[in-house]
């Protein structure tokens, strides 16, 4: 892909920095009707992207008829545009605001693994509205670590992380990160890793939804390395446009001798748990992402 201009940059800073301002001057109700529109509209102009999500979805629920798919698809896309807004609107919102938006649920799981002493490491994955999530936590006064891909344009990535980190979470750029991610756990902190998407190197091929897809394989690594707690995480839209964060118990990954099969079960344990989170309200997995681009070496 060419690198994108300094020009070209800028352009892109100014036209989101004018769409944030409209948003925030906005009432919150009119904005989030703003970004269900805007949903609703990428999904019905983005044709390419549209065949992706309803091809992903038909393949994860063959019993499912064509006009439900489409209705999950659509419902896809609104949440994603919704999701914008959100993230837009919490840049000026103070902390009581938004905890007044989150109720959690099993705060108790994440409570005792932290009591152990070694770190956290939130399994968590792009569902509900994955951006509040880690903002939410630092809220509320966990001190919170994500990985993240940094964003093409660096000034578009200024604005981003400096909403994600405005109460405290630190960003880790994904690449080359181990070292840092050790870092964090040693002090008792958490890492919020999103491995829901698709790798094109180091990937542990495991099923999801029944077909082998290229899984980062960092956390087993990381629990095998560290003794790390894995703590699954979700942010859930409620009907109402406020969230609930559910924390499930630890999970316990097997312990096998042969580092390969280590690897390829419990990243597998990982992928099933979030396919269990999908399962009970697909249309809040983020389906517009090709899941399954990666495909395995023949005869590997």
């Amino acid at each position: 892909m060419a690198q994108k201009t300094k020009t070209t940059n800028y352009l892109e800073y100014i036209l989101v920095i004018l769409f944030m301002g409209l948003v925030r001057l906005m009432p919150y109700s009119w904005a989030l009707r703003l970004g269900s529109g805007l949903g609703w509209l990428v999904f019905i102009t983005w044709a390419k992207r549209r065949q992706i999500t309803i091809h992903n979805l038909a393949k994860a629920f063959p019993d499912k008829d064509p006009a439900e798919i489409k209705a999950i698809a659509l419902k896809v896309y609104r949440n994603i545009g919704k999701t914008l807004i959100e993230f837009i609107a919490t840049g000026e919102w103070s902390k009581d605001r938004l905890l007044g938006q989150v109720s959690f649920a099993g705060r108790e799981h994440l409570n005792a693994a932290l009591a152990k002493g070694k770190g956290v490491v939130l399994l968590s994955a792009h569902f509900g509205n994955w951006e509040l999530l880690g903002i939410a936590l630092s809220a509320v006064g966990y001190k919170v670590n994500v990985l993240a891909r940094p964003l093409d344009n660096p000034l578009l990535d200024q604005i981003v992380n400096g909403i994600r980190s405005k109460f405290g979470t630190w960003i880790i750029a994904n690449k080359n990160s181990i070292k840092d991610v050790i870092k964090v756990l040693r002090k008792n902190e958490m890492i919020g890793i999103l491995m829901d998407q698709n790798l094109y190197e180091n990937a542990a091929f495991v099923d999801f939804f029944n077909e082998a897809a290229a899984t980062t394989p960092i956390i087993p690594l990381l629990a095998q390395k560290t003794g790390v707690a894995i703590i699954p995480i979700r942010m859930l839209r409620s009907t109402n446009n406020t969230f609930k964060i559910i924390i499930d118990p630890e999970m316990e990954f097997k312990d096998l001798p042969d580092r390969q099969e280590y690897v390829r079960i419990n990243t597998r344990l990982c992928n099933e748990k979030i396919e269990q989170w999908i399962k009970l309200d697909p249309e809040q997995w983020f389906w517009v992402h090709n899941r399954w681009k990666t495909r395995p070496e023949k005869n590997s």
